[in-house]
C-alpha cells in the first residue's frame, strides 16, 4: 500500500480536499479562488496521505470516476516539486537582484557631493559655538 496517492485537477472541475470541509477555509485540489474567479493549475500534483485517502475513499473514487481529478505517479509529483522549486528560486533571485539595484540607485541618489559651495566656514573664520558674531 503506498504512503501517498497523487492526483491533479481537471480544468472546470472544482474538487475540495475533503478534510478541509471541517476548516473555515476550503482547500482545492489544483485550483485557487481569486475573488469570484477560479484559477486552475492542472500541472499541480497533490500528494494525499494514505490515511486521508482511506478515510475519504468513496469521495476520492467518485471524483476519479467522474474525471474531476486524475491519478498521477510519485515521479510526476517529484518532477512537479523540482520544477516548482526551480521556478521559485529564479523568482527569488530576480526579486533580490531588483531590490539590490533599487538600493544602489537610492544610495547613489542620496550621496551628497562635496563641492566648493560647502557650508563649512573658510579656514580661520570659524565662529564660537553658541554665540553670535559681532562686528
Amino acid at each position: 500500500m503506498p504512503e501517498f496517492h497523487y492526483v491533479s485537477s481537471v480544468k472546470g472541475h472544482l474538487v475540495t480536499r475533503f478534510p478541509s470541509l471541517r476548516s473555515s477555509v476550503a482547500q482545492f485540489i489544483g485550483a485557487t479562488r481569486k475573488g469570484k474567479t477560479i484559477v486552475w493549475d492542472t500541472t499541480e500534483v497533490v500528494a494525499i496521505s494514505d490515511k486521508e485517502w482511506q478515510t475519504y475513499r468513496r469521495e476520492y473514487r467518485r471524483c476519479l470516476a467522474d474525471k474531476s481529478i486524475v491519478e498521477r505517479t510519485k515521479e510526476d509529483f517529484e518532477a512537479y516539486v523540482k520544477e516548482k522549486t526551480e521556478r521559485e528560486t529564479k523568482a527569488l533571485e530576480a526579486a533580490k537582484a531588483d531590490a539590490d539595484a533599487k538600493a544602489a540607485e537610492e544610495a547613489k541618489a542620496n550621496e551628497q557631493p562635496t563641492s566648493e559651495g560647502s557650508p563649512q566656514p573658510a579656514e580661520g573664520t570659524s565662529q564660537p559655538k553658541g554665540k553670535r558674531a559681532t562686528r
